[in-house]
Protein backbone atom coordinates (compact mmCIF):
# COMPACT_ATOMS: atom_id res chain seq x y z
CA UNK A 1 0.00 0.00 0.00
CA UNK A 2 1.33 3.42 -0.98
CA UNK A 3 0.24 6.49 1.01
CA UNK A 4 0.39 9.67 -1.06
CA UNK A 5 1.30 13.12 0.26
CA UNK A 6 -2.32 14.39 0.41
CA UNK A 7 -3.97 11.05 1.19
CA UNK A 8 -7.30 11.04 3.00
CA UNK A 9 -7.51 7.43 4.16
CA UNK A 10 -10.16 6.03 6.46
CA UNK A 11 -9.55 2.70 8.19
CA UNK A 12 -12.55 0.78 9.47
CA UNK A 13 -13.68 -2.73 10.35
CA UNK A 14 -14.55 -4.92 13.32
CA UNK A 15 -13.02 -4.43 16.78
CA UNK A 16 -9.84 -6.43 17.23
CA UNK A 17 -9.14 -6.62 13.48
CA UNK A 18 -5.84 -4.75 13.79
CA UNK A 19 -6.74 -1.17 12.86
CA UNK A 20 -5.00 0.52 15.79
CA UNK A 21 -2.10 -1.93 15.44
CA UNK A 22 -1.60 -0.65 11.88
CA UNK A 23 -1.41 2.94 13.15
CA UNK A 24 1.10 1.90 15.81
CA UNK A 25 3.24 0.25 13.10
CA UNK A 26 3.09 3.38 10.94
CA UNK A 27 4.07 5.46 13.99
CA UNK A 28 7.02 3.17 14.71
CA UNK A 29 5.63 2.02 18.05
CA UNK A 30 5.24 -1.64 17.06
CA UNK A 31 7.68 -3.54 14.80
CA UNK A 32 6.46 -5.48 11.77
CA UNK A 33 6.32 -9.28 12.10
CA UNK A 34 7.07 -9.58 8.38
CA UNK A 35 7.30 -7.41 5.30
CA UNK A 36 8.76 -3.91 5.10
CA UNK A 37 7.64 -0.35 5.70
CA UNK A 38 9.35 2.62 4.09
CA UNK A 39 8.84 6.14 5.47
CA UNK A 40 10.09 9.13 3.49
CA UNK A 41 12.89 11.28 4.90
CA UNK A 42 10.72 14.41 4.91
CA UNK A 43 7.80 12.84 6.81
CA UNK A 44 6.83 14.68 10.03
CA UNK A 45 4.33 12.44 11.74
CA UNK A 46 1.86 13.27 14.53
CA UNK A 47 -0.21 10.58 16.24
CA UNK A 48 -3.48 11.36 18.01
CA UNK A 49 -3.79 8.23 20.15
CA UNK A 50 -6.65 7.18 22.40
CA UNK A 51 -4.60 8.25 25.43
CA UNK A 52 -3.16 11.68 26.21
CA UNK A 53 0.52 12.21 26.79
CA UNK A 54 1.47 13.19 30.34
CA UNK A 55 0.50 16.81 31.01
CA UNK A 56 1.91 18.69 33.98
CA UNK A 57 -1.15 19.85 35.96
CA UNK A 58 0.63 23.00 37.17
CA UNK A 59 1.52 24.16 33.64
CA UNK A 60 -0.59 26.81 31.92
CA UNK A 61 -2.29 25.94 28.63
CA UNK A 62 -0.48 28.54 26.56
CA UNK A 63 2.92 27.49 27.93
CA UNK A 64 2.17 23.85 27.08
CA UNK A 65 1.65 24.82 23.44
CA UNK A 66 4.55 27.27 23.31
CA UNK A 67 6.88 24.40 24.21
CA UNK A 68 5.95 22.87 20.83
CA UNK A 69 5.97 26.10 18.76
CA UNK A 70 5.40 29.83 19.12
CA UNK A 71 3.41 29.94 15.89
CA UNK A 72 2.35 27.79 12.98
CA UNK A 73 1.93 28.22 9.25
CA UNK A 74 -1.50 28.15 7.67
CA UNK A 75 -2.20 26.57 4.28
CA UNK A 76 -1.62 29.89 2.48
CA UNK A 77 1.83 30.27 4.10
CA UNK A 78 0.89 32.98 6.61
CA UNK A 79 1.78 32.68 10.31
CA UNK A 80 -0.72 32.14 13.12
CA UNK A 81 0.17 32.57 16.78
CA UNK A 82 -0.55 30.22 19.68
CA UNK A 83 -3.24 32.49 21.15
CA UNK A 84 -5.10 32.64 17.84
CA UNK A 85 -4.89 28.87 17.43
CA UNK A 86 -6.29 28.37 20.92
CA UNK A 87 -9.23 30.61 20.07
CA UNK A 88 -9.81 28.78 16.80
CA UNK A 89 -10.07 25.53 18.74
CA UNK A 90 -12.66 26.91 21.16
CA UNK A 91 -10.39 28.11 23.97
CA UNK A 92 -11.38 31.77 24.56
CA UNK A 93 -8.60 34.18 25.46
CA UNK A 94 -9.53 34.35 29.16
CA UNK A 95 -8.72 30.60 29.43
CA UNK A 96 -5.20 30.74 27.99
CA UNK A 97 -3.53 31.10 31.39
CA UNK A 98 -5.58 28.29 32.95
CA UNK A 99 -3.64 25.52 34.68
CA UNK A 100 -3.93 22.20 32.83
CA UNK A 101 -4.97 20.50 36.08
CA UNK A 102 -8.17 22.57 36.08
CA UNK A 103 -9.26 21.49 32.58
CA UNK A 104 -11.93 18.87 31.96
CA UNK A 105 -11.04 15.59 30.28
CA UNK A 106 -12.48 16.79 26.98
CA UNK A 107 -10.54 20.07 27.16
CA UNK A 108 -7.30 18.16 27.77
CA UNK A 109 -7.99 16.00 24.71
CA UNK A 110 -8.57 19.12 22.61
CA UNK A 111 -5.37 20.71 23.92
CA UNK A 112 -3.40 17.53 23.14
CA UNK A 113 -4.78 17.56 19.58
CA UNK A 114 -3.85 21.22 19.19
CA UNK A 115 -0.28 20.53 20.35
CA UNK A 116 0.04 17.90 17.62
CA UNK A 117 -1.31 20.26 14.96
CA UNK A 118 0.90 23.21 15.96
CA UNK A 119 3.98 21.03 15.36
CA UNK A 120 3.00 21.17 11.68
CA UNK A 121 3.11 17.49 10.76
CA UNK A 122 2.69 16.41 7.15
CA UNK A 123 1.24 13.03 8.15
CA UNK A 124 -1.47 12.93 10.80
CA UNK A 125 -2.65 9.65 12.36
CA UNK A 126 -5.96 9.71 14.22
CA UNK A 127 -7.18 6.77 16.33
CA UNK A 128 -10.94 6.93 16.97
CA UNK A 129 -11.09 10.76 17.35
CA UNK A 130 -14.89 10.79 17.65
CA UNK A 131 -14.73 8.80 20.89
CA UNK A 132 -13.73 11.79 22.99
CA UNK A 133 -13.90 15.00 20.91
CA UNK A 134 -17.16 16.94 21.03
CA UNK A 135 -19.14 17.80 17.90
CA UNK A 136 -17.94 21.41 17.81
CA UNK A 137 -14.27 20.33 17.91
CA UNK A 138 -14.85 17.67 15.24
CA UNK A 139 -16.46 20.30 12.99
CA UNK A 140 -13.37 22.53 13.38
CA UNK A 141 -11.14 19.52 12.69
CA UNK A 142 -13.06 18.66 9.52
CA UNK A 143 -12.63 22.26 8.37
CA UNK A 144 -8.91 22.15 9.24
CA UNK A 145 -8.44 19.05 7.09
CA UNK A 146 -9.80 20.82 4.01
CA UNK A 147 -6.68 22.99 3.88
CA UNK A 148 -4.22 20.57 5.54
CA UNK A 149 -1.39 20.02 3.03
CA UNK A 150 -0.38 16.57 4.29
CA UNK A 151 -1.82 13.07 4.58
CA UNK A 152 -4.56 12.19 7.09
CA UNK A 153 -5.07 8.56 8.15
CA UNK A 154 -8.06 7.97 10.41
CA UNK A 155 -9.22 4.85 12.25
CA UNK A 156 -12.92 5.20 13.02
CA UNK A 157 -16.29 3.44 13.18
CA UNK A 158 -18.09 6.77 12.75
CA UNK A 159 -19.66 6.80 9.28
CA UNK A 160 -20.47 10.51 9.34
CA UNK A 161 -16.93 11.53 10.32
CA UNK A 162 -15.33 9.20 7.75
CA UNK A 163 -17.62 10.64 5.06
CA UNK A 164 -16.25 14.08 5.92
CA UNK A 165 -12.53 13.28 6.14
CA UNK A 166 -11.81 10.25 3.91
CA UNK A 167 -12.15 9.58 0.19
CA UNK A 168 -10.38 6.22 0.31
CA UNK A 169 -11.06 3.32 2.69
CA UNK A 170 -9.07 0.42 4.07
CA UNK A 171 -11.71 -2.04 5.29
CA UNK A 172 -10.62 -4.82 7.65
CA UNK A 173 -12.90 -7.80 6.96
CA UNK A 174 -12.89 -11.28 8.47
CA UNK A 175 -10.77 -12.92 5.78
CA UNK A 176 -9.24 -10.01 3.88
CA UNK A 177 -8.44 -6.31 3.88
CA UNK A 178 -9.95 -4.32 1.02
CA UNK A 179 -8.93 -0.92 -0.36
CA UNK A 180 -11.88 1.04 -1.75
CA UNK A 181 -12.29 4.48 -3.29
CA UNK A 182 -15.23 6.63 -2.20
CA UNK A 183 -16.79 7.43 1.14
CA UNK A 184 -18.10 5.23 3.93
CA UNK A 185 -21.78 5.76 3.12
CA UNK A 186 -21.26 4.59 -0.48
CA UNK A 187 -19.46 1.49 0.77
CA UNK A 188 -22.24 0.64 3.24
CA UNK A 189 -24.89 1.18 0.56
CA UNK A 190 -23.09 -1.23 -1.77
CA UNK A 191 -22.84 -3.76 1.05
CA UNK A 192 -26.57 -3.45 1.68
CA UNK A 193 -27.37 -3.86 -2.02
CA UNK A 194 -25.11 -6.93 -2.22
CA UNK A 195 -26.85 -8.49 0.80
CA UNK A 196 -30.26 -7.85 -0.79
CA UNK A 197 -29.21 -9.56 -4.02
CA UNK A 198 -27.91 -12.60 -2.13
CA UNK A 199 -31.26 -13.00 -0.36
CA UNK A 200 -33.27 -13.07 -3.63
Amino acid sequence: MLIQSRERLGITGKNGAGKSTLLNILAGRIPLDSGTISIGETVRLAYYTQENEEMAPDKRMIAYLQEAAEEAKTADGSQIGVAELLERFLFPRFMHGTLIGKLSGGEKRRLFLLKLLIQQPNVLLLDEPTNDLDIATLTILEDYFRSFPGAVITVSHDRYFLDKVADKLLVFQETETRTLYGNMSSYLLKQKDSSSLLKK
